[in-house]
């Protein structure tokens, strides 16, 4: 019956595989620059047009959040690959983050590292299926060591043969 099945094309992906759920990869796959500023002046960028507010309002935004005045020009000045001098701060890249809500942004940060940024309920998915998986591997464990029990004849036990009790305790108390 499932001789006559045709063997699947290599080229062709398969639905079940968890890479298509999420994204699979690996420290060094693609081995870039370690420098990560016009990467991410240009995922700023594009952030900031993806915005429906304009650069002031994030600005406004980002200020309010730190606690101290962020310009639109500024912004710009982050943005701009022809100003490689104007890299932002960590503190100001999560307050830019959240002020256009691009959390897509910590991907570019981590992908090198063979990261990947889920959050919400992508989040509870993945946790959820390490843990069915962490179970599945703790049955195994659990299936292996019981058949090992029922192959082995009983050794002696630290019971005694006179009656309850547990003979490591008398050992413990000089008996």
């Amino acid at each position: 019956m499932g001789a006559d099945r045709k063997k699947s094309d290599p080229g062709q992906g398969n639905l079940f595989d968890d890479a298509v759920l999420f994204p699979v990869r690996r420290r060094g796959e693609r081995m870039r620059s370690p420098d990560l500023s016009l990467r991410i002046k240009t995922a700023m960028g594009q952030a900031l047009k993806d915005c429906p507010d304009n650069a002031t309002v994030v600005a406004a935004r980002m200020s309010e959040m730190l606690g101290r005045e962020i310009t639109a020009d500024a912004l710009y000045s982050y943005t701009a690959a022809s100003k490689p001098e104007h890299e932002i701060s960590l503190s100001r890249f999560v307050a830019f983050v959240r002020a256009v809500e691009a959390p897509w942004l910590w991907d570019v940060l981590v992908e090198d590292e063979g990261l990947i940024v889920i959050a919400g309920e992508d989040a509870n998915f993945a946790q959820l299926g390490a843990l069915r998986q962490r179970r599945g591997q703790l049955d195994e464990m659990i299936r292996t060591l019981e058949r090992e029990l029922k192959r082995r004849p009983p050794r002696g036990s630290l019971r005694s043969p006179r009656g309850p009790g547990d003979l490591a305790a008398k050992m413990r108390k000089g008996r």
